[in-house]
């Protein structure tokens, strides 16, 4: 419940989605520990590390903007930013999806589906730290791509609640892409791509 509250109010570009995503964060790991889901483990890992980041960030481009609401400003990558972004996210890929074809870290078993596994994680990675740095409608495509791997692999796995989890992440990622794009409308040219 508390990663779904996170992600709505992050939709809706609040800071105070990091209290609930650092809740989240905790119980996933625990979630996906049990189910030798390596992958999804170091990935929450490095989403509560970030969630203190991403805090000071969106703190710090209010206080810079005078800003006193709690609504984060946010921009957009370039043409390139995007060409830079699929390369790092294709390398991520075929580098962790190699990993955990061939090391089991946590424990002494290996992760039953390293690639879509290693897909998600990779895409989400990137995706939080565009969504730390207020990259608006990018950050939201690749939480769209994620959030597919993950109810692929969760479906694979047969979790239904975790199904179901995901699912509506998935949902909430097609509305923070149309909020955000909206706010990135209403931005002007100046601070679009800051």
């Amino acid at each position: 419940m508390t990663g779904i509250v996170s992600v709505v109010v992050c939709a809706d570009g609040r800071i105070t989605q990091y209290f609930w995503a650092i809740l989240n964060n905790a119980s996933y790991i625990y979630v996906s520990f049990a189910n030798h889901l390596y992958g999804e483990v170091y990935l929450n890992l490095y989403f509560f590390i970030l969630e203190f980041v991403g805090i000071y960030e969106w703190t710090a481009r209010n206080v810079a903007t005078n800003d006193e609401s709690d609504v984060v400003q946010v921009k957009e990558l370039s043409r390139w930013g995007w060409v830079g972004l699929t390369i790092l996210v294709l390398l991520g890929w075929l580098a962790l999806g190699w990993f955990l074809t061939r090391v089991p870290l946590l424990s002494s078993t290996l992760d039953p589906h390293p690639w879509l596994d290693a897909l998600s994680v990779v895409v989400q990675v990137f995706a939080q730290l565009l969504m730390v740095l207020r990259y608006g409608a990018s950050q939201w495509l690749l939480w769209i791509l994620g959030n597919v791997a993950e109810v692929t692999l969760w479906t694979i796995n047969f979790n239904p609640i975790i199904i179901a989890l995901w699912f509506a992440y998935l949902i909430n990622s097609v509305y923070g892409y149309y909020m955000w794009t909206s706010k990135l409308q209403k931005e002007s040219p100046a601070t679009a791509g800051s």
